[in-house]
């Protein structure tokens, strides 16, 4: 019985040796540093697309799409729609 434990209890030793060898590698290696670059793109990305470059930084709920497709500020609509509003 206690070598069942003790073979239980060096596998996840193991197990938790492998996963922060992993996440360390991903930390110093180019695929990591290619994952983290990826990452901040997106993100950056996905914040260029919900700043207007009149109106500033919108929330995502309050973005209108177009039938094409393409994100609109609230205000620009608006203004599109109904003419100039202040």
């Amino acid at each position: 019985m206690n070598v069942i434990l003790l073979e239980s209890v060096l596998f996840i030793a193991l197990l938790a040796v492998v996963g922060a060898l992993v996440l360390n590698a991903l930390g110093i290696t180019p695929v990591g540093r290619r994952l983290r670059q990826t990452a901040n793109r997106k993100r950056i990305d996905k914040q260029a697309e919900l700043t207007c470059p009149i109106h500033g930084l919108q929330r995502e709920d309050d973005l209108v799409r177009l039938p094409t497709g393409e994100p609109l500020c609230p205000k620009c609509y608006q203004e599109a729609v109904h003419g100039h509003i202040d």
